[in-house]
């Protein structure tokens, strides 16, 4: 059976990407827009701080991109335990609040980048490709995947 997703570039790899968000809407929203890049795999999803963690360490993903405010443990103290403890992921934070404050605090976990969700589908394609310039993903020398 003929494969859907369009073949990429010699040499380019598809980045690895956790999903975290507490609202099952956004997420479904999120993983639909995903779905439509060629260079990605969303490999998990998880609904809460404590997931992002638990599954960026079962399923080590190349990005986890990830909500700022969710319950139990919030995205930045997931992104700080995330940057600290697998510092090879890189961490984007999304919020659906803008405040100087969130993104200071986002800059504080590690975090590579922060994006109002709002933005999101517009921004999201151009961190990948800084991401990935930063992490040599597209590097033949190197491999993400």
């Amino acid at each position: 059976m003929p494969s859907a997703e369009s073949p990429l570039p010699p040499g380019e790899k598809r980045i690895r990407i956790l999903v975290v968000d507490d609202s099952g809407d956004y997420l479904r929203y999120l993983g639909a827009f995903l779905e439509t890049l060629s260079n990605v795999d969303v490999i998990a999803k998880g609904r809460r701080g404590r997931d992002a963690v638990t599954l960026a360490h079962e399923w080590m993903p190349d990005l986890v991109l990830m909500d700022v405010r969710m319950p139990e443990m919030t995205g930045l103290e997931a992104a700080a335990q995330l940057t600290r403890e697998l510092p090879d992921i890189v961490v984007i934070l999304t919020s659906a609040f803008e405040s100087d404050g969130i993104w200071r605090a986002s800059q504080q976990s590690g975090a590579f980048a922060f994006v109002m969700k709002e933005h999101l589908t517009h921004d999201f394609p151009r961190l990948l490709e800084l991401a990935a310039s930063e992490k040599g993903w597209n590097n033949p020398t190197k491999n993400c995947a």
